[in-house]
């Protein structure tokens, strides 16, 4: 058991350091629209969010919404 494990991660390392850079580009090729959706996806809520914040101090306050410094 041991031994397989061992062979498993020298093997692992082994097509790490001959292929790493071509698996990294190839993730990185594959993954870069889901990144692009989940930045934009994150701008939607900070803004959702901004808005809630500013609705909240607006019924507590009783006045217009200032701006917040980010």
């Amino acid at each position: 058991m041991i031994k397989s494990f061992l062979v498993g991660a020298i093997a692992g390392a082994a097509a790490m350091w001959f292929y790493g850079e071509q698996i990294r580009e190839a993730v990185d090729d594959a993954t870069s629209g889901v990144r692009t959706r989940a930045v934009e996806s994150m701008h939607n809520v900070a803004d959702t969010l901004q808005s809630v914040a500013d609705t909240v101090d607006q019924g507590l306050t009783g006045t217009p919404p200032q701006q917040r410094v980010s």
